[in-house]
């Protein structure tokens, strides 16, 4: 513990009310206003002053990923099914397998449990290393860990290679975080009946606009379900999250139908406009960009006054990128309207070394 340090957000304490807020991967539109309704009816009829139950958000998520209830398992945040899997997997000397740069929490929580973080590093181009990959995974592991799709690079890995580590490791924990999911419709989770040591996290942050109620879930075997409910508290998922997340379930049709309008249209309108100006971008597979541009720390800045909250990138591998996730159209016209004017000042951007 006294070796760790926090895990203090660069953004923290910024006042970002009023802007355009591209730099966490935050959905930028409001809950719909139906998920806000159902909110106000629960706390008018039922208060707060109960603890949560979750059957009906179990059987919810039991159609939604067409999984049996005994496979899942509510969680306070992603954040807290990577914890709960890597409390359960690893321990002191242990050894975690991922491609690096990865998801932060990850390092950050195999570090405070004394585990041995190996990291295959992405290559220049940020393709998955798969050949490294798999000789790393060679040697025997504790954990193994793919993000897909990656954040912050955006990778995709081919499901064939998971499906191969899986097999090729039959008495390793593989979990698969699959946060951007409903932007890629890429899924390893109807395997997880075949494998007993698959396991996949999911999120209502992303595509579901619900990262301030803090939900997410594992999905896995029963077996291993059963094991990870002795680390999650009973009532760490908050009634409130409940409440949106059956909304949203029975509704999921909304939230395609802007999963689709951001993947098939704003997201291409964006990637032109930076390649028309020759600003070198990494699409990625989900709902967010890494752009370099000639000179990063200044165009961050004069975004960040013009209004735009865009992130900067300090990962060695991404050193001279910021990330962006995807507003909605009418944002995403105001920011290219406000980069096209910074262009005579800042240049386009340079080939990367």
């Amino acid at each position: 513990m006294r070796r760790a340090t926090p895990y203090v957000p660069d953004w923290q304490g910024q006042d970002r009310k009023g802007l355009i807020r591209l730099d966490r991967n935050e959905a930028t539109v409001p809950l719909s206003p139906a998920v806000a309704e159902a909110l106000v009816a629960h706390i008018g009829q039922h208060g707060v002053h109960g603890y949560p139950e979750y059957p009906q958000l179990v059987a919810a998520l039991a159609g939604y990923t067409a999984l049996p209830a005994d496979s899942i398992l509510p969680t306070n945040g992603s954040d807290q099914a990577i914890d709960i899997c890597l409390r359960a997997f690893l321990a002191p000397g242990a050894t975690m397998l991922v491609a690096r740069p990865e998801f932060v929490i990850f390092g950050h929580s195999a570090g405070l449990l004394g585990a041995e973080v190996v990291g295959v590093p992405y290559g220049p181009d940020l393709a998955f290393p798969y050949a490294e990959f798999r000789a790393a995974a060679t040697t025997q592991r504790d954990l193994i860990v793919f993000v897909n799709p990656n954040n912050p690079t955006g990778t995709a890995v081919d499901v064939e290679f998971i499906v191969e580590t899986v097999e090729a490791n039959p008495g390793t924990p593989v979990v698969v975080d699959e946060a951007y999911f409903e932007f890629t419709g890429v899924t390893v989770a109807p395997l997880i009946d075949r494998y007993a040591n698959l396991v996949v996290l999911r999120t209502f942050s992303k595509a579901f606009a619900m990262a301030g109620l803090r939900l997410g879930y594992v999905l896995a075997r029963p077996e291993v379900i059963d094991q990870l409910v002795k680390i999650r508290n009973p009532f760490d998922v908050n009634s409130l999250a409940v409440v949106a997340a059956l909304t949203q379930l029975s509704r999921v049709d909304e939230m395609r139908a802007s999963v689709a309008e951001t993947m098939g249209r704003t997201k291409p309108m964006v990637l032109e406009f930076f390649r028309e100006h020759a600003v070198p971008v990494w699409p990625g597979a989900a709902n967010f960009l890494l752009v370099r541009p000639a000179r990063c720390d200044e165009t961050v800045a004069r975004l960040r006054a013009a209004g735009i909250l865009v992130r900067r990138m300090t990962q060695p591998a991404l050193a001279g990128m910021f990330r962006m996730n995807l507003g909605t159209p009418a944002e995403m016209a105001t920011f290219m309207k406000v980069y096209r004017e910074l262009l005579p000042v800042l240049g386009g951007g340079e080939a990367k070394q």
